[in-house]
């Protein structure tokens, strides 16, 4: 009887140590966190229907969905690549943090919008991620 008290105790005291470390706000600390050194970007692929080649847009647009923000990233690191957009890089991490954030892609040719897209992205403490959407589409 008294092991079976002690037992309890023992279980009891390790329990509220464990839920009292709980972050209870959901916020991750990053401030131990060990990350790579690479740069990530969330890219989609946009090929033509008929023959699964690239589909070159003049112009595209990634607007944070919640208030219209225009958080398009600069395509200069991209262009070589042609067809693939960038949606969100590592450089919104803090923006992305601990939330889900809905964007929006808008691609155009010659000023008419062509393909529009919705995608769900996240960050953890090192880099962005998509948590939703599909990453290639065809024209």
């Amino acid at each position: 009887m008294v092991i079976a008290q002690r037992y309890l105790a023992i279980c009891f005291i390790l329990f509220s140590v464990l839920v009292s470390d709980c972050n209870k706000d959901k916020k991750t600390n990053c401030d131990n966190s060990f990350c790579s050194q690479e740069f990530r970007y969330i890219t989609i692929l946009i090929r033509h229907s008929s023959d699964s080649s690239a589909f070159v847009l003049t112009d595209f647009k990634v607007l944070r969905v919640s208030d219209n923000k225009d958080i398009t990233i600069n395509n200069n690191i991209l262009n070589q690549n042609p067809g693939y957009y960038p949606l969100v890089s590592d450089d919104e991490i803090v923006m992305l943090r601990n939330t889900n954030v809905e964007i929006e892609f808008q691609g155009y040719v010659d000023n008419a919008l062509i393909i529009g897209k919705r995608f769900v992205v996240t960050a953890d403490c090192c880099h962005v991620i998509l948590v939703s959407g599909e990453s290639m589409f065809y024209i």
